[in-house]
């Protein structure tokens, strides 16, 4: 949601209050949509997880794809040796249960790192926000009344002028 200005500011503080709440909100909009996505590929990985798991107990071989039929069509392609792909089918006497909890520790590992590193970079996008919005602040409040803001400096504006984008680090990768 969208926060109003306080009704104790000026006109042109008002306004400056608004134009920021703008890009805070779209700051907001770009996290939420990042977290997402970072959920969604998390799900994506599982799913090629448990893919790989059933292909593996048929004992089925990896399926070709376009881009390796197309990889295969090129004139400067060695062909593998017929006896080196032999040698991979015999994953699935090594496959059992703790194969497969494996995999799907290692999914979860990749991407509690990549929340980690996701979450930090928001948190520094937000400060290095507010920080560059309290200084517009500064800047206005010089400008509107040069004698008395004379020295003001960022720390001493308030937070409910120049609000801190709140980063949501409680979500979770696998919201089952």
């Amino acid at each position: 949601p969208q926060i109003t200005p306080p009704p104790s500011l000026s006109d042109p503080l008002k306004e400056l209050f608004k134009q920021q709440e703008v890009v805070r909100m779209k700051l907001r909009l770009q996290h939420s949509i990042e977290r997402e996505k970072l959920i969604v590929s998390n799900e994506q990985e599982v799913l090629r997880v448990h893919y790989r798991a059933a292909r593996t107990l048929a004992n089925q071989t990896l399926p070709f794809s376009a881009c390796t039929v197309l990889l295969d069509a090129e004139v400067y392609n060695v062909p593998l040796d017929a006896q080196a792909d032999d040698s991979k089918t015999s994953v699935r006497d090594r496959f059992n249960a703790r194969q497969f909890m494996s995999w799907l520790q290692d999914v979860d590992d990749k991407f509690d790192k990549l929340k980690t590193c996701l979450l930090m970079r928001q948190q520094h996008e937000a400060a290095a926000l507010n920080a560059v919005q309290r200084l517009e602040w500064q800047l206005k409040l010089q400008e509107l009344d040069p004698a008395t803001y004379k020295s003001i400096s960022i720390y001493e504006i308030q937070e409910f002028y120049v609000p801190l984008v709140d980063v949501n680090d409680d979500f979770e990768l696998t919201p089952i």
